[in-house]
């Protein structure tokens, strides 16, 4: 499972989906039927999920909403499936974010991290405060410690993701949250440009179960609330070189987004 996953454009799903078979493969070997599951965290304005629905296909991936969950699609070259199912990243009005797995409901930005989290949690989402180079730090950093000081580790989550240095390791806010009983769902973390796309599926958790296509979520979600630690990992962060060029690029993205060449 990619525990923080984004399709950024209906242009690149193909693509995305053939990376993320062979990441899920290489993790959890080659068989038929569904070899893995993007969690998705739609940013607003993102509607992509919502295009797939509408779509028989995309490239050589025929495409179907699980036969007993509407949140989810099947996507399915050949013999191969992977599961797609909707969520969403909530930005908070100090720039920190937070993903709500398992839900096509929408949330407003802009709210801060506490009513954030208590929105997301009523609506039966899977609440995932997700680690970001320098957003654990100073002022936000004290806001991300004050939510987990009081919060419930039973149904909050922390999140690793796989745009970090690998060579670093976890980093040291996530280490201490999960020794105060937060378990890590790691995910990807795609950025929307260069080709970043074809790490999703390469850095994830392994699932102890196997899915129902019919509504994989359900059980998938059933079973990561159960798990008393964080679930086993998979994959590596990034290398120096990509590290520092998506660094750069986001800064440029932001940039070009915010005096609307975008």
């Amino acid at each position: 499972m990619d525990g923080h996953a984004h399709l950024h454009s209906l242009s690149e799903v193909e693509s995305t989906l053939e990376a993320a078979a062979a990441g899920f493969c290489h993790a959890g070997g080659r068989g038929p039927g569904l070899v893995g599951v993007l969690l998705l965290a739609q940013v607003a304005g993102n509607d992509v999920f919502e295009s797939l629905q509408r779509h028989p296909a995309a490239g050589a991936w025929q495409l179907a909403t699980a036969s007993d969950e509407p949140g989810t699609v099947i996507a399915r070259r050949q013999q191969v499936a992977v599961a797609i199912v909707c969520g969403r990243q909530l930005r908070t009005a100090d720039g920190l974010e937070l993903l709500a797995l398992g839900t096509a409901g929408t949330f407003p930005d802009g709210l801060s991290l506490p009513d954030a989290l208590a929105a997301v949690q009523r609506s039966g989402a899977l609440a995932v405060l997700p680690w970001g180079f320098g957003k654990w730090l100073g002022e936000r950093g004290r806001r991300v410690s004050a939510a987990l000081a009081s919060a419930d580790p039973a149904v909050l989550f922390v999140g690793d993701n796989g745009s970090r240095l690998g060579w670093l390791g976890m980093p040291r806010g996530l280490r201490a949250a999960a020794q105060h009983g937060f378990r890590v769902l790691p995910g990807s973390d795609p950025f929307p440009f260069g080709r970043d796309y074809r790490r999703v599926g390469r850095f994830g958790f392994l699932a102890g179960i196997e899915a129902d296509e019919a509504a994989p979520w359900r059980g998938l979600r059933q079973w990561i609330l159960r798990q008393p630690a964080s679930p086993p990992a998979y994959g590596t962060g990034s290398g120096p070189l990509r590290f520092l060029r998506n660094q750069l690029g986001i800064q440029v993205h932001k940039r070009l987004c915010q005096s609307g060449a975008m």
